[in-house]
């Protein structure tokens, strides 16, 4: 990340920006604030395609699409403002490290890594496809790193710009390597199987430090993608089949994600714990140190903006700021960063940064949940049903198992903590609150309740829940948006797995 230059804004909407995290084909990406604490990626996009009234209609209805995608596996879409000078989307910060940044530095991914890589891609896509929506642009900068596992962010928005760019300026949206031929040639529909090609590419990538297909000229590499085979040389012969499935040329003859989670389960363990060689742990876990110290020094000294971009403040400029008061200290926060340094230091755990960040931001935004919309959004959630560019639908939400309804007991641990966990789930679909759950503390004896909202599912066997803190619960419980993950096993009892302080609290419950 680097420092906010005299030409960027300091403020875009609601969200106070520390400095800049890159920029691509779309625009630049910046790391902000709300004013309840909450760190995001704030998303502007380029002044050529702002000019477009056509961009700005497909952006919002991309948008609008991808605010749906809720997942343990992706970024979620919190806040967007298409009608702004600049329209801008803000996601749920990620602190982790980027595909291609760890294998630049640290080299390819052993293969048990892979493994849990190419697991987490496939629970993505089923993720952003069941929403409707066809991600276009999967590539090694579009996944996160965490010690929780992958993340997939910029789901769906390239299609906006897609069309745009590509009739305007010859530009091609998109990473020549990772693009599938029907992307290339637009011979056919691109649809959820262009996702998988994309992923195959990753994995390609992550394995061997060098895409499928090659290095050069887009042109050359655009050719080798329709008409060469790909280079799978240093591939792991455990994923040489997987990945020349996602390759095939053909998209019919492609594996869907459901299916190549099945082919995945053959390799047994997919689970995050450890699942990340430990020098890219360490650089996950010093970055997020370093965010936490960029946080502090901005609260101590807040300067007033010197340009920002409001969509009520259209006619402000760099001579003439629009005020901004300076927020009061929020001590709550700065408890918790103390917090933080406590359980690293005892801990020694790398990856326990990024999980206590997230979780600080969680318990500082009570609207946490993806599904819940912005009070202050600009995104108008109509979308009309007779336009001939719409490229989403709304599929059917799936429902809770009946294997899973019942309440179900045990013990977890995250190590060395052990916790009784209950949890009791009823009929319901996506979308839906299904369960209440409560984990108790086996040293302290802190019980922490929580509502459970069923947020996918990815077969009979395996869904995901995101929780919500109950009313009246213990103020120390930090459990406010985590993700947990329940899966029946063969033998009748459920494989149990939250986010905890110090890494993920996994058990066996039974009914």
């Amino acid at each position: 990340m680097r420092p906010l230059a005299a030409a960027d804004p300091s403020r875009i909407g609601d969200y106070r920006l520390l400095g800049v995290l890159g920029s691509g084909g779309m625009g630049t990406v910046y790391l902000g604030r709300n004013s309840r604490g909450r760190t995001l990626a704030v998303k502007v996009v380029r002044p050529e395609l702002s000019h477009d009234p056509s961009f700005r209609m497909r952006f919002q209805r991309e948008v609008t699409a991808a605010r749906r995608v809720a997942g343990p596996y992706t970024a979620p879409v919190l806040d967007a403002d298409v009608n702004a000078e600049r329209p801008w989307l803000a996601t749920g910060y990620v602190a982790g490290l980027s595909l291609n940044e760890a294998v630049e530095l640290y080299g390819p991914l052993p293969e048990r890594s892979l493994h849990v890589l190419a697991d987490g891609l496939a629970r993505a896509l089923i993720t952003v496809h069941d929403a409707g929506i066809v991600h276009r642009d999967l590539k090694p900068s579009n996944v996160l790193l965490t010690s929780e596992g992958p993340k997939v962010i910029d789901f769906g928005i390239a299609r906006a710009a897609e069309d745009s760019v590509l009739t305007t300026t010859g530009e091609v949206i998109g990473s020549p390597n990772f693009m599938c031929p029907e992307q290339v040639t637009g011979g056919a529909t691109l649809g959820p199987a262009g996702d998988v090609f994309s992923l195959g590419g990753v994995l390609v990538y992550a394995a061997t430090g060098h895409g499928p297909f090659g290095e050069g000229s887009v042109v050359a590499m655009l050719w080798r993608v329709v008409q060469e085979d790909p280079d799978l040389t240093g591939v792991p012969r455990s994923l040489l089949p997987i990945i020349s499935a996602c390759l095939d040329k053909e998209p019919a003859r492609r594996p869907t994600p459901r299916q190549l989670l099945d082919q995945l389960a053959n390799f047994g363990r997919t689970d995050t714990v450890g699942w990340l060689p430990r020098p890219v742990l360490e650089h996950i876990s010093s970055r997020a140190v370093a965010l936490l110290e960029l946080e502090d020094s901005h609260d101590d000294n807040i300067e007033q903006p010197t340009q920002q971009w409001r969509p009520d403040d259209r006619q402000a400029t760099a001579q003439q700021p629009v005020p901004v008061p300076a927020p009061k200290p929020r001590r709550a926060r700065r408890a918790v960063g103390g917090f933080v340094a406590v359980v690293v230091l005892l801990a020694l755990f790398a990856g326990v940064m990024v999980l206590t960040l997230t979780l600080m931001d969680r318990r500082n935004d009570p609207a946490n949940d993806a599904s819940t919309t912005s009070g202050t959004t600009a995104v108008d959630t109509t979308e009309p049903t007779t336009s001939s560019e719409a490229t989403t639908t709304t599929p059917a939400a799936a429902a809770l198992p009946d294997g899973y309804i019942g309440t179900w007991t045990g013990t977890a641990n995250d190590g060395p903590v052990p916790f009784e966990i209950v949890v009791s789930l009823k009929e319901g679909t996506v979308g839906d609150e299904v369960a209440t759950s409560s984990n108790t503390g086996g040293l302290t004896r802190t019980k922490c309740e929580r509502i459970d909202t069923l947020i996918e599912v990815t077969s009979a066997t395996d869904i995901s829940l995101r929780s919500r803190l109950a009313p009246g619960t213990n103020s120390g419980c930090m459990d406010d948006g985590t993700v947990s993950t329940l899966q029946l096993l063969p033998d009748g009892s459920m494989r149990y797995s939250t986010t905890g302080v110090l890494g993920q609290i996994t058990g066996t419950l039974r009914k």
